[in-house]
Formats: structure tokens, C-alpha cells, sequence
């Protein structure tokens, strides 16, 4: 687990996501989770709700199962 910086390109995936209707929490996951040049693979996000994140370009762990 790391902290991921906020900068513009985070500002930026959270005003689009959000205007789509995806929430504040799960835009900054998704964010910090794709593909960058530090990150070139992307991330995970590991969650007990994995709705939110269903085409967003993601990997997604379920912790229910």
C-alpha cells in the first residue's frame, strides 16, 4: 500500500468519473489503480463493493469471496 499523490491528472479522472455519476471515493481508486508510468500494469483495488468499479478499466479483488 502506498499514498498516491493528488495533483491534476487525479482532479481531472474524478471531475469525468463524477460526472458520469461515479462517486468522489471510487474515482480517486480508480485513478490511483490504472495504468501510469509509475504503475505501467495498473493496480488493484481490493473491496467489499465491487459494483462501483464494473467498466471502469480496473482491476477489481472481491474480498466477500
Amino acid at each position: 500500500m502506498h499514498v498516491v499523490e493528488d495533483d491534476f491528472a487525479m482532479a481531472v479522472t474524478i471531475t469525468e468519473l463524477g460526472s458520469v455519476g461515479v462517486d468522489f471515493g471510487a474515482a480517486a481508486a480508480v485513478h490511483a489503480a490504472r495504468p501510469n508510468q509509475t504503475l505501467p500494469v495498473g493496480g488493484l483495488i481490493a473491496t467489499v463493493a465491487p459494483d462501483p468499479y464494473t467498466g471502469l478499466g480496473v482491476g477489481v479483488m472481491d474480498l466477500n469471496h
